[in-house]
């Protein structure tokens, strides 16, 4: 057959038309419920300018606890969001670098996100290992508040004597505080570790697409402006390190 009797291909389409609300749909059909918190960096500071060693913080600061960032926990959002590409070794791609523990989320075009927003996974669990020093009276600070999910309901607790302690025996937990129940306790300033169950809870790192635009009507009157949905490189909450690399300015 000559070679001017094959079928042509069709010319490409002279435009795309993208359907934000299909971009929605793939999240929804594929994503899993997250709690998304605004934050934003800590204001009690000595000053704006960051230096490679020195952030001028307090680390005991009453605000964020030496975090340099505030979580806005009123204006939490449950949402759905579509999360992938959790790697286990030290990878590098085009759009950014990917270390242990990051992953990638895709939110609904309806939700906004930015730098160090926290992502919280509602249906799923795991589980966190703290190491903490007893203070004095009945109460210790927990990192996270323990939420019990399908992935891992443990609780244990062992002080540096290898002395273990019992939930509901020894001690009880609620929202993040776990108040000692008996005189069965480790003695204040000793160091103690417990693991116990938590939400998967993310960082995000950086926006692999921050600001995506698109117009609705193209070639018609009136032009709708349309957000599409936001992507995140995000990583775990407590391997996220908040130095003097936090963005004060972008």
């Amino acid at each position: 057959m000559a070679a001017n009797q094959y079928p042509k291909r069709p010319p490409p389409p002279t435009r795309v038309d993208l359907n934000p609300a299909e971009f929605d749909a793939l999240i929804s059909d594929f994503g899993t419920i997250v709690k998304v918190t605004p934050t934003v960096l800590c204001p009690r500071r000595s000053g704006t300018e960051v230096e490679e060693n020195d952030v001028n913080h307090d680390l005991n600061c009453p605000l964020c606890n030496g975090s340099l960032i505030v979580d806005l926990d009123t204006m939490a959002v449950q949402t759905e969001a579509f999360i992938q590409g959790i790697t286990r070794d030290q990878t590098y791609y085009p759009e950014s670098r990917f270390d242990v523990k990051d992953c990638l989320i895709s939110f609904p075009s309806g939700v906004r996100v930015s730098y160090w927003f926290k992502v919280e996974v509602i249906d799923f669990g795991s589980l966190f290992n703290q190491v903490v020093k007893r203070k004095k009276g009945n109460t210790d600070l927990l990192r996270y508040e323990p939420k019990e999910a399908d992935g891992g309901n443990i609780y244990a607790l062992v002080d540096s004597n290898g002395v273990h302690y019992t939930l509901g025996t020894d001690y009880s937990v609620s929202t993040n505080v776990l108040t000692w129940l008996t005189s069965h306790r480790p003695p204040p300033d000793k160091i103690y570790t417990i693991i116990y169950p938590i939400r998967p809870t993310f960082r995000v790192l950086e926006m692999l697409h921050e600001n995506r635009y698109y117009y609705n009507g193209f070639r018609k009157p009136l032009k709708v402006p349309v957000q599409l949905p936001q992507q995140g490189h995000c990583r775990w909450d407590y391997l996220a390190k908040r130095g003097h690399d936090v963005p004060i300015e972008r």
